[in-house]
C-alpha cells in the first residue's frame, strides 16, 4: 500500500468512526492533524458564525417558499371559478414543473444560489399536492381526501433522497402521518379514531426512530438521521401525552380493536418495525454507550403500548355499569382510572427526561427541546387537573402563574446549560 492509498484509507476510517460515534468531530480532527491531513485544533478557524448564517438563509428561504406557496394557493382559489378547465390544468402542471426546473438549476446548475434552489424544490413538492387536489376537482373525481393525500405522499416520496433535502423528507413524513389520521377517521368515529391514531403514532414513532438509527450506518444518508429520530420522539411523546389524559379511557378502552384490514395491516407492520428498532438498539447499545438511553426509551415506549393493548382483554373486569337519567352506560372503575392516570403521567415524564438525555449525549439540541416541551405540557396538565381543583379559583391562577414563571426560568436556564455543556463536550 503506497502513501496515497494509506492516506485515503485513514481518512475513510476516521470518517467511518465519526459517523458511528466512536469518536467525536474534534477527536477526528485531532487524529487527522497528527498525520498532517488536517489543521490542528488550535489552528482551526471558527466557522460558527458562517454556520449560523447558512442555517438562517436556509430557514428564511424555506419560510419564504411556504409563504409564496400559500399565497399562490389563495390567489388561485379566489379566482378558480373564472378560469377555464384547460387553463387550470396547464397552470397547475406548468407552475409545478417550472418551479422544479428553476430549483434544480439554482441548486445544482448555479453554485452561487444553492439555498434558493433548495427552497424552490421544497416549494415544488408542496405544489405537487396542490396540483393533485385541484386536478381531482377539475375532473370531478369522487375520491376521499385520504386517497389524495396518499397519492401526494407517493408522488414526492423519492425527492427527499434524490434531492438530498431534509425539508422534503419532513414533508414526506407529514403527508403519510396526515393520511393515517384521515383514513382512521373515515373508518371509525371521532373518539375511537383519535385513540387508534395515537396507538398507531406510538408504533410509528418507535419505527421512525429505528429508521434514523439505521441511517447512521450509511455515510451517504447519515444526515437524515436526526429528522427521523426527532419526528419519532415527537410522536412517542405526543402519544403518551394523550394517554396521560383520563379521557381516552372513560369510554374507549374496550373498543379499540378495529375491523378495517388496512388499519390492522398498519398495526402489524409498525409492530414488526418497532420490534426491529428495539433489537437494533439493543445490539448497538453493546458497542456504543450513547445508544443505551435510546434503547431504554424505545423499550419503555413499546412496553406501554403492549400494556394498553393487553388492557382490552380485561375490559369487563375493569369496568362498572352506571345508571343515570334512566340510561345505563359502562365506564372504567374510578380506581382504575386513577392508576392509569398515574402510570402514564410517570411514563410521559420519564420519556421526556429520556429525550433530554438522548439530546445531551448525542449533541442534538432539537431532542432536548422536544423533551423539555412535553415535560412542561405534562406539568401544566397535572396542575389544571389536580392542584387547580384543590384551590380557590383566584389563588389557583396566582399559584399557576408563579409556577409557570419559575418553571419557565428554570427550564430555560437548564436547557441553555445543557447546550453549553454539549458544546464543551463536542469541541473539548
Amino acid at each position: 500500500m503506497n502513501q496515497e492509498e494509506s492516506t485515503n484509507w485513514l481518512k475513510k476510517e476516521v470518517e467511518d468512526w465519526k459517523n458511528k460515534e466512536i469518536i467525536s468531530d474534534s477527536q477526528a480532527q485531532a487524529i487527522l492533524s497528527l498525520y498532517g491531513l488536517a489543521e490542528s485544533p488550535a489552528e482551526l478557524k471558527p466557522a460558527t458564525k458562517e454556520d449560523k448564517q447558512s442555517r438562517s438563509i436556509t430557514l428564511v428561504s424555506v419560510l419564504g417558499s411556504l409563504l409564496v406557496g400559500i399565497g399562490a394557493i389563495l390567489f388561485v382559489a379566489s379566482n378558480w371559478d373564472k378560469i377555464p378547465d384547460a387553463l387550470r390544468f396547464t397552470l397547475l402542471f406548468g407552475t409545478t414543473f417550472a418551479t422544479y426546473f428553476a430549483g434544480w438549476k439554482l441548486k445544482f446548475g448555479t453554485p452561487a444560489y444553492p439555498k434558493i434552489g433548495h427552497a424552490l424544490l421544497f416549494l415544488a413538492t408542496i405544489l405537487v399536492g396542490v396540483t393533485i387536489f385541484l386536478t381531482a376537482q377539475i375532473f370531478n373525481v369522487n375520491a376521499d381526501a385520504y386517497w389524495i393525500v396518499l397519492l401526494w405522499f407517493f408522488a414526492i416520496s423519492p425527492f427527499g433522497y434524490a434531492l438530498n433535502s431534509k425539508p422534503i423528507l419532513g414533508l414526506n413524513i407529514f403527508t403519510f402521518s396526515l393520511w393515517m389520521v384521515l383514513y382512521v377517521s373515515s373508518t371509525r368515529g371521532l373518539f375511537l379514531s383519535t385513540f387508534e391514531t395515537f396507538m398507531l403514532y406510538l408504533l410509528f414513532g418507535i419505527s421512525l426512530y429505528g429508521i434514523g438509527q439505521l441511517h447512521s450506518t450509511f455515510d451517504k444518508y447519515v444526515q437524515f438521521r436526526v429528522i427521523y429520530q426527532g419526528v419519532g420522539l415527537f410522536f412517542i411523546l405526543a402519544s403518551y401525552f394523550y394517554f396521560s389524559l383520563e379521557t381516552p379511557y372513560r369510554k374507549i378502552l374496550g373498543e379499540i380493536t378495529t375491523t378495517d384490514w388496512t388499519v390492522q395491516l398498519l398495526f402489524v407492520i409498525f409492530g414488526i418495525t418497532s420490534l426491529i428498532s428495539l433489537i437494533g438498539s439493543a445490539s448497538m447499545s453493546d458497542k456504543f454507550k450513547t445508544v443505551k438511553h435510546e434503547f431504554f426509551v424505545l423499550l419503555l415506549a413499546f412496553s406501554g403500548w403492549i400494556g394498553i393493548w393487553l388492557l382490552t382483554f380485561f375490559n369487563e373486569a375493569l369496568t362498572i355499569s352506571t345508571t343515570r337519567y334512566d340510561h345505563t352506560y359502562t365506564t372504567l372503575s374510578p380506581n382504575v382510572l386513577t392508576i392509569l392516570f398515574i402510570i402514564f403521567n410517570l411514563m410521559l415524564f420519564t420519556l421526556s427526561i429520556g429525550s433530554i438525555l438522548i439530546g445531551y449525549y448525542k449533541s442534538v439540541v432539537s431532542f432536548i427541546n422536544i423533551g423539555m416541551s412535553f415535560f412542561v405540557l405534562g406539568v401544566l396538565h397535572l396542575y389544571f387537573t389536580t392542584l387547580y381543583e384543590l384551590l380557590p379559583r383566584s389563588l389557583a391562577f396566582i399559584v399557576g402563574g408563579l409556577i409557570l414563571l419559575g418553571g419557565g426560568w428554570y427550564l430555560e436556564r437548564k436547557r441553555r446549560s445543557l447546550i453549553d455543556d454539549m458544546e464543551v463536550h463536542k469541541h473539548g
